[in-house]
Parts: C-alpha cells; sequence; structure tokens
C-alpha cells in the first residue's frame, strides 16, 4: 500500500480463511473441552458414589449433608472447569505463545529479542503466583463449605429455631461465616486479577522496547507497527493463562477432597459371594461387639421369633449389621453357618429385611417407593390391592393411586404408612430373616393383617430397653 502497488488478493484470501478456520478452531475447541471435562466430571461423580455405596452406613450419615452435596456440585463445577475450559486454553498459548515471537522474529530478530527478556520472566511470575493461589482456593471452598453444610441442616428448622429464639442467633452466626467466606474470596480474586494484571505490564514494557529497538535499528514505521500489533496480539494468551491457574488451583482443592473421600474405608463384606442354603436360616452371634461396649453372644433357631432388648444405639448396630449396612469390628453373625461377610450381595438384599418406620424412600410415584428392592416387578392390578391389604388404602386415595407422588424420605407419609410400605417390600420380597424394629408403638404392628408375615421363617423383634434395666446380650 505504501509503494502504491495493487493488494494481493491470495493474501487478502488468506488472511479471511485464517480469520473462519480460528473462529471455527475456537468453537470446536470449547465444544471438545466441555465433552471432556463433563465426561471427566461424570467418572468422578460415579465414583465418589460407588465408594460412599461401599462405606459402613455409620460413617456416610456422620457425613453432613451439605459437605455431601458440595462434593457432588461445587467440586464437579472445579473437576469440569479445569478439564473443559483450563487445559484447552493452556495449550492454545502453548501454541500462540511461541507463534508470536516466531512472526516477531519474521518481522526483524531484533523485535523478537526486545521482547522476551519481558515475557520469559512474566510467564515465570505467572506459574509462581499459580502455585499461590491453591491454598487461597481451598481456604475459600472450605468457608462456603461450611455455609451450605450449615444452611442444608438449618433451614428445614427455621420456624422451629425461630420459635426457641434463636433467629437472631443464627442470622448473626450466617452473618460471620458469609464475612469470612466474602474475605477468603476478594483475595483469592486479588491473586487472580494480579496474574492477569501482570500481562497488561508486560504488554506495556514489550510495546515500549519495540518501538525503541525498531527506532533505534532504523526500522520503518510499517515493521514497528506489525510488530506492535503481534505484541497486542500476545496480551490475549498471557490474561487468559491467569484464568488458567485459577481454574488449575479449583481443581487442585477438589482433588484433595475427593480423593480423601475415596480413600475412606469399606464394607468388609460381599467377600466370597456365597449363597444362603434352602429352608429356614439359623442366625448366631459369635462375641459381636456393640457400641456400648457390650459383647452379643445368642443363637437364634431356625424359624424362631425372637425378642432381642437392646438399646437404641445397639438395636440399631444390630439392624445394620443384620441387613450388611456395617460390618462386626470383633465378632462374627453367622447365617446357616455361613458369615456373613461371606454371602453376596443379592443373598443379602432378598434374604434379609426390616419391618419398621423408616423404610428406605426416594421420592418419585408410590408404585416406584413399594417396588425398591424387590426382584419381581408386580403389575398394577396385583400391586394395588396388596398395598390396600397392608393398610395403604387411604394413603392411594389421597395422593391419587400408585401414580401418586410421595415426597423425599416420606415426607407426606405417617408412620403407619411407612410401616406398612415396609411390609408390602417384605410380602413381596418373602426373605428368610425379618428383622422387627419396634421403634414405632407395638399396637401399628398388630393392626395389620398378620397374613403379610405368614411366609416368615426366622424372626428377630428388636426392642429397646428401658431406662436402667439390663441387656438382654
Amino acid at each position: 500500500m505504501h509503494g502504491g502497488g495493487a493488494l494481493p488478493i491470495p493474501a487478502l484470501a488468506v488472511l479471511v480463511g485464517a480469520g473462519l478456520v480460528i473462529a471455527a478452531t475456537r468453537v470446536a475447541a470449547r465444544q471438545i473441552g466441555e465433552r471432556i471435562g463433563q465426561d471427566y466430571a461424570r467418572q468422578i461423580r460415579t465414583a465418589l458414589f460407588e465408594s460412599a455405596a461401599r462405606m459402613p452406613a455409620r460413617a456416610v450419615s456422620q457425613r453432613r449433608n451439605g459437605y455431601m452435596s458440595l462434593r457432588f456440585v461445587g467440586d464437579m463445577t472445579a473437576f469440569r472447569n479445569w478439564l473443559g475450559l483450563g487445559l484447552p486454553t493452556l495449550v492454545a498459548a502453548f501454541v500462540s505463545v511461541p507463534a508470536m515471537l516466531a512472526v516477531l522474529w519474521l518481522l526483524d530478530p531484533v523485535f523478537a529479542l526486545a521482547v522476551l527478556p519481558v515475557l520469559v520472566p512474566t510467564l515465570a511470575l505467572i506459574a509462581w503466583g499459580g502455585v499461590r493461589l491453591v491454598p487461597l482456593q481451598t481456604r475459600l471452598r472450605t468457608r462456603r463449605a461450611r455455609i451450605a453444610a450449615e444452611m442444608a441442616e438449618r433451614m428445614p428448622m427455621a420456624p422451629y429455631l425461630d420459635r426457641l429464639g434463636r433467629r437472631g442467633k443464627e442470622l448473626g452466626l450466617l452473618e460471620k461465616r458469609t464475612d469470612s467466606m466474602i474475605t477468603a474470596a476478594l483475595q483469592l480474586r486479588f491473586g487472580v486479577e494480579s496474574l492477569k494484571a501482570l500481562s497488561d505490564l508486560a504488554a506495556g514494557i514489550a510495546a515500549a522496547l519495540v518501538i525503541l529497538v525498531g527506532y533505534r535499528s532504523g526500522l520503518g514505521t510499517g515493521s514497528i507497527a506489525a510488530a506492535l500489533a503481534v505484541v497486542g496480539l500476545l496480551l490475549s494468551p498471557l490474561r487468559d493463562l491467569g484464568a488458567v491457574w485459577n481454574y488449575r488451583a479449583a481443581f487442585c482443592a477438589a482433588a484433595i477432597k475427593a480423593e480423601a473421600a475415596l480413600s475412606r474405608a469399606h464394607r468388609d463384606l460381599y467377600r466370597k459371594g456365597k449363597s444362603l442354603p434352602k429352608g429356614a436360616v439359623e442366625v448366631v452371634f459369635d462375641d459381636v461387639a456393640l457400641p456400648s461396649g457390650a459383647r452379643l453372644m445368642l443363637n437364634v433357631a431356625p424359624g424362631a421369633d425372637t425378642d432381642l432388648v437392646l438399646t437404641e444405639h445397639d438395636a440399631g448396630a444390630v439392624v445394620h449389621m443384620l441387613l450388611g449396612l456395617d460390618a462386626p469390628s470383633t465378632g462374627a453373625i453367622r447365617l446357616s453357618g455361613i458369615d456373613l461377610r461371606d454371602l453376596s450381595r443379592g443373598t443379602l438384599r432378598r434374604n434379609v429385611q426390616r419391618v419398621g418406620t423408616k423404610p428406605e424412600i426416594l421420592q418419585g410415584s408410590l408404585r416406584r417407593v413399594l417396588m425398591m428392592g424387590c426382584d419381581d416387578r408386580l403389575d398394577d392390578a396385583a400391586l394395588e390391592p396388596l398395598a390396600r391389604e397392608a393398610g395403604l388404602g387411604p394413603l392411594l386415595d389421597r395422593i391419587g393411586g400408585l401414580d401418586g407422588k410421595v415426597l423425599e424420605g416420606g415426607k407426606n407419609l405417617t408412620h403407619v404408612e411407612k410401616l406398612a410400605i415396609s411390609l408390602v417390600r417384605v410380602g413381596l420380597s418373602r426373605p428368610k430373616l425379618i428383622l422387627i424394629d419396634l421403634d414405632f408403638d407395638a399396637r401399628l404392628l398388630q393392626s395389620t393383617p398378620d397374613d403379610m408375615l405368614k411366609f416368615r421363617q426366622t424372626v428377630i423383634r428388636l426392642k429397646a430397653r428401658e431406662f436402667g434395666a439390663q441387656s438382654a446380650a
């Protein structure tokens, strides 16, 4: 243009084509990165759930709901962002920064030699500062998790806390926690923006050096302008590196928590995958340690109906051990001469069932709730009469039949209805060992038709002993 010659049409076409390629590559990179990030988060989520499913029920119950939900939401975002946004941006920087230096060298080697002493320290400072973001991310995530856990605990109790005169105290505590979290968030934000600001500082210094060396070398204004344009292109990937290190710090903080969760001990169960023999099951407790410190020595004959009087805590532990939710810390439980830890998962599920007012309930249709854990799938024509026989007729009428919605944890069910649901499940599964958890008024069980349990083989009724009484163990 300066010489008055014709514009090179092929070069202009290449320029337009380069823009199209860059645009398409950017979209494809984000798309592929998002897919990789989502797949990785799915694998982590699956691994965490499988690990929690293998943990003792007692250990899982001791974890706060807020912390557990944050592992499946907040941490998954950190994993996804690092693979979906951080790594693609890092790859782009590894390509574009050397490419820009090569362009500067092609324009004139003095430009590259002038920019390189500024670029290398800047990249080193960004990397050094990025490492220091990890403890800042960890502190922020810890304080955010504390708020999530406390709010998950307090929100369902908010009206009751207000009645107890604790609204002001709880709001004050929330304000204190929030201020602490905001402080951590501001510290992290200052660190991230400082890393991004390094790129602006480096670009200003590099631009001044380009003009200076270009002027002293007698290069034309066109070459100097081209070199300044390249320096401007360098600014974008350098800024992106600040965000990349933030993604990396969040990933490292989440990985620490995930590794801790995955390293927790699993239940010592399902070791040999054995099955129970046919017929009634014999239950033997051989010096089994209970939470109270007592030792349980008991032999329940096949087909017997036995009352086991324990403290409420010990009774819950016995139920968990027989259901395969926890393994005995010492001693052994044998079913028909087989160590319970050697039975297969399916054998325990089908042959040991609990009757009580705390059945496992997920939100969904009543049909789904009744059939949870049952191998045989009944059609509605057979399932509804069974439910009504167990005493669920009023519930069916109230919520609109088997398609009616049961809320999370059975919040819209009475104790009697929850008991009836557990009875229906027992009736469908026909287990060899039935645990009747008498944490409710015994009259509730007497009000249900006895033929729901007429097939039973061996029954253990767990009763909470009165205060000051001696344990049957």
